[in-house]
């Protein structure tokens, strides 16, 4: 348990931007003391050999449609002079790959991990004691950093698209072209809106508890699949806009 007089050697690390509020509310609300920082960098998406900030904007353009403001491939340095607690929901996909990113390009040699119970980090939940998981935090010392390092270095060897949590619970590499069958088994030879076909992939998904990269990038995929001439749009607009159908009998 921390005293008020050890509050400036506290460094609360966050790994999603949800996280980061939610912390930083609660330390200035006074229920946490400390400082908060939001270590990013969507390590879940893009390559991660020879990646910086032109080769990963050139990813985003071609798999997302779009460039993200700030992007950035620089891991946030912290002190190590200060009690670092770092808060991890190991179900997402985007908090667990920044964290390994982290620990392993930071060199950790110790830290206290939380992970918080699911949905409360979220700002439609209860208010939480987040104070009384301070006292639930789990010591982790180089062995435990050594398998982190061991399993981010296998991500990068495979330098995939993505790196997002599978049914089982682990993070796993999967290339863009990964989620075409689902597409394509979600697209009839009638006439659809595409967001209704969206949905379906999306319930698809959700019953195998199989993580994805979201809506947008199922767009996404949905026009290099008219472009290979395998679906057809109603209307020549943007395809989240219009009716599509398979062009398969």
């Amino acid at each position: 348990m921390t005293t008020n007089k050890d509050h400036l050697n506290i460094v609360h690390a966050t790994f999603s931007t949800t996280s980061f509020n939610t912390i930083s509310s609660e330390i200035f609300n006074k229920k946490l003391t400390g400082s908060c920082v939001l270590i990013g960098g969507n390590w879940h998406f893009g390559p991660l050999k020879n990646r910086n900030t032109s080769t990963l904007s050139a990813w985003f353009f071609e798999n997302l449609g779009y460039i993200p403001d700030n992007l950035s491939t620089d891991a946030h340095t912290i002190d190590k002079d200060v009690k670092i607690f770092a808060w991890v929901d190991f179900l997402s996909s985007e908090e667990y790959a920044n964290f390994i990113h982290w620990v392993t390009s930071r060199r950790m040699q110790k830290f206290s991990l939380i992970s918080p119970p699911k949905n409360v980090i979220n700002p439609a939940a209860a208010p939480h004691n987040f104070a009384n998981l301070l006292n639930d935090a789990i010591e982790k010392n180089s062995s435990d950093i050594k398998i982190y390092t061991q399993e981010w270095d296998t991500l990068v060897d495979e330098n995939s698209d993505f790196r997002l949590i599978d049914s089982t619970g682990r993070i796993r590499s999967f290339l863009s072209s990964h989620f075409d069958k689902y597409i394509i088994d979600s697209i009839t030879r009638e006439w659809e809106p595409s967001p209704m076909i969206a949905l379906r992939i999306m319930e698809k998904l959700d019953s195998e508890k199989q993580t994805f990269p979201g809506d947008i990038f199922l767009y996404q995929r949905l026009e290099k699949i008219f472009l290979s001439g395998m679906i057809e749009k109603q209307a020549d607009i943007s395809i989240a806009q219009t009716l599509i159908r398979t062009t398969n009998p």
